[in-house]
């Protein structure tokens, strides 16, 4: 660490031309064509110290001390600043044109620099409008430049530009909420910096407290731990997270002592108006927490009343240790990767033991016994009994703490109980209506009920909560492709990418969304990334045999299905898409002695789950066996862990598959008709919810078209497919193969429909299959 104090006016303040960009650091902005964005104050400073000098090498030392003199930080900061300036410029490392970086020596500026004529400041474009700024090379070009370079780099900088725009409030932003804040990390202080863990801990739970009061407005914890290790001016913090104040702190450890220090500042003119340290003994803070909120709330002028009170009652713990120990079992289940949950168990059951009335700890273990569906795939029926236990006993002994509603909201969730679901995180909400977890429980709530109208609000409101929350955008990006609002998810699935480029779930959702609109190629690309960056393979292998069969080539994704059960059997076996590939794709190759070999060699006899019946029912009909096809829907329909909400998806019918339309061609072709219709029926009435939910996909309108087919309206399931082929519907292979079009296969437009389908796809097959077979 370093400490510099030469002063900023030696770097100049007047605009420049600076390759095609006019630098203006008047304003701190940059203006090429029509784009028009703004940067921060020192990445600003960085740029023109580097164009004070353009084509020499600068040292870190100089930057540090040009650009950051009288602030104590480490050559990190330049690092993350020239990360920051190269994505706005739309530079990269292997191909620089505006910055090289020169290894072991510095940075050296390449783009032309010359001086220009002083403009006054204007406006940043508005990004929050929901339009995103024109791409490079849309806008007409400055004299000079080559078009081919414009185009070049446009795939390169639209994205940082985009995010840059998006990134810093633009000048007619709202003024922020006047009772807004943000805990940002506590820094440790603590030779070795031991106490992190309990640090990171600590920051959260001092949120949650504050939290508890209704008129405050907290900004959760993705936001603000984006701003660790950072050196930014609270003005700048309160300007991208448009709130009115920050609290910091910090932590020392002495021995046995700890001393704890806390200030309260305004965003708007940096003031302190509020400071306070404890000295307590080493991790015990027992009454920190609650004694910080309630400062905050003085200081703010805020009204503390009895169901506040209740609220914090409900938080505390009657053992120090057991306070410590929930603190760092915090730290680690923020993490976000299965080690680390793993570790957060741990840790939680130690604080129970410690205290076995800690209400708090019992509801975040629970959370995170929900979490091993995700991270160590145990279904949620074997984690249910203990997760049921545990907040059965927090409601009896706290039935005031939000945590509880959030936490078993989300479970019922995924134990597909929407009615129980929906209650407790509406109550959630309502006990605290500027909770980012109840506002984005309920978005993901109604996301996997298939109504993405509501679920983009719920999103919105949780991504205004958080501002710096990738996982909202990504969320956001899904709601808005279901409901054919493309540019607008792409620029949501855009500012994920920005805020977190290394989740996997980020190109996860690009992945499904661009092959929700028919265009393989590119999701084929954003698959292969989500597998490199470590998410569910089995998932991501399953998008990829689906796209295979979908495109006419069983036997590759047959072999993709073999490839992902050789890696993780239990998984493929509880994978319905993978399952549904793998059994049409041995009854496409061997007709009913492929399709019994398959379920002999993978152990698919037995008590079977309602999921697997119907896939394996599926797979009967595309086999011609009726009466096999019948005897697996008899049993998924007979099954105890069939829930309604399984057997009507909202979230499968919007991709086309529902065990509604499977149930009901099994009955038709084994002559029950009226079964049948009862069961067409209410497939009929799911697609109204989730149409009148929102829900346009190129799916949906396949399952309308099905649907108009089994009940012998032919000119609706072509004009049904037709829009559902406009959307980016490519499935001719399971359209030919399965029973459901039988009744519209003589037709000639339906016939030309599929070959149109069929000639796009084999083009689109001939680029894909090589990459995807080489990959698996």
């Amino acid at each position: 660490m370093l400490l510099f104090s030469r002063p900023m006016s030696a770097v100049p303040n007047l605009p420049v031309n600076i390759g095609d960009w006019l630098v203006d650091p008047r304003d701190d902005s940059l203006t090429r064509g029509a784009e028009r964005v703004k940067i921060e104050p020192r990445t600003m400073r960085l740029l023109m110290r580097l164009a004070q000098t353009p084509g020499v090498v600068v040292s870190q030392d100089e930057l540090l001390e040009s650009v950051w003199g009288g602030v104590v930080v480490g050559t990190a900061s330049i690092y993350q600043s020239m990360s920051q300036l190269r994505k706005v410029l739309g530079d990269t490392d292997d191909a620089p044109r505006y910055i090289e970086t020169v290894a072991r020596k510095g940075y050296r500026l390449l783009a032309p620099v010359s001086a220009a004529p002083p403009a006054p400041p204007r406006a940043v474009v508005e990004a929050a409008s929901g339009s995103p700024p024109q791409a490079a090379g849309t806008a007409s070009s400055p004299a000079g430049t080559r078009p081919f370079g414009w185009l070049a780099l446009a795939a390169l900088s639209g994205l940082a530009v985009m995010a840059a725009v998006w990134r810093f409030a633009p000048e007619n932003q709202p003024a922020p909420d006047p009772a807004s804040i943000a805990v940002l990390p506590f820094i440790d202080l603590t030779s070795g910096k031991t106490e992190q863990a309990f640090c990171d801990g600590l920051t959260e739970e001092t949120s949650s407290w504050l939290a508890q009061i209704p008129t405050l407005r907290v900004v959760a914890r993705t936001s603000a731990f984006a701003y660790r290790d950072r050196d930014e001016d609270v003005r700048t913090i309160g300007q991208e997270l448009n709130i009115s104040h920050v609290l910091k702190g910090s932590l020392r450890r002495f021995g046995d002592q700890m001393r704890i220090t806390v200030q309260l500042i305004d965003t708007n003119n940096r003031s302190n108006i509020w400071s306070h340290s404890y000295n307590v003994e080493a991790g015990n803070v027992l009454n920190v927490q609650e004694q910080v909120a309630r400062a905050v709330a003085g200081s703010l002028e805020l009204r503390m009343t009895a169901e506040t009170d209740s609220r914090f009652a409900g938080r505390r713990s009657s053992s120090a240790e057991a306070q410590r120990l929930y603190l760092i079992a915090k730290s680690h289940a923020a993490m976000g990767d299965g080690t680390s949950n793993e570790q957060a168990i741990t840790l939680f059951r130690q604080a129970l033991e410690s205290d076995p009335e800690f209400a708090l700890a019992k509801v975040w273990l629970a959370r995170a016994l929900v979490n091993r569906r995700y991270y160590n795939g145990q279904p949620i029926e074997e984690l249910a009994p203990e997760i049921e236990q545990l907040l059965a006993e927090v409601a009896k002994a706290a039935p005031q703490l939000v945590d509880l509603y959030v936490v078993r909201g989300g479970f019922e969730t995924e134990m597909r109980r929407s009615d129980a679901a929906l209650a407790d995180l509406k109550r959630a909400l309502s006990m605290s209506p500027k909770s980012f977890e109840a506002a984005s429980a309920l978005g993901f709530y109604h996301f996997t009920a298939g109504a993405p109208r509501d679920a983009l609000t719920y999103f919105t409101m949780a991504s205004a909560l958080q501002p710096r929350e990738f996982s909202m955008h990504a969320y956001r990006c899904y709601a808005l492709t279901d409901l054919a609002q493309y540019a607008a998810a792409d620029a949501d699935c855009d500012r994920a990418r920005v805020l977190e480029p290394e989740s996997g779930l980020v190109y996860y959702v690009l992945s499904s969304t661009q092959a929700e609109r028919g265009r393989l190629e590119d999701a084929a690309r954003w698959n292969q990334l989500a597998l490199e960056r470590g998410d569910r393979p089995t998932r991501n292998k399953a998008d990829r045999a689906e796209w295979l069969l979908a495109l006419g080539l069983p036997a590759d994704a047959g072999a993709v299905y073999e490839s992902a059960f050789a890696a993780d059997p239990t998984g493929v076996r509880r994978n319905a898409a993978l399952m549904y590939v793998g059994a049409a794709s041995a009854a496409d190759a061997g007709g009913a002695k492929g399709l019994e070999s398959f379920i002999r060699d993978k152990g698919l006899t037995g008590d079977l789950d309602p999921m697997q019946l119907f896939q394996l029912a599926n797979a009967a009909l595309i086999a011609g066996e009726k009466q096999q096809g019948r005897s697996y829907v008899d049993r998924a329909l007979d099954s105890p862990k069939l829930s309604p909400e399984e057997l009507a998806s909202g979230w499968r019918a919007r991709t086309g598959r529902s065990y509604l339309l499977v149930s009901a061609g099994a009955l038709q072709a084994t002559g029950d008709a009226a079964a049948a219709d009862r069961r067409l029926g209410e497939l009929d009435a799911l697609l109204a919810r989730v149409g009148a939910a929102g829900v346009q996909t190129a799916g949906y309108f396949e399952l309308r078209a099905e649907l108009a087919a089994m009940r012998g309206q032919g000119d609706a399931a072509v004009a049904e497919l037709r829009r559902a082929v406009e959307a980016g519907w490519c499935s001719a292979w399971t359209a030919e193969h399965e029973p459901y079009f039988d009744s519209v296969k003589g037709r000639d437009d339906f016939r030309e429909l599929l070959a149109a389908v069929r000639a796009r796809n084999a083009a689109t097959a001939a680029k894909l299959r090589p990459r995807l077979v080489a990959q698996n």
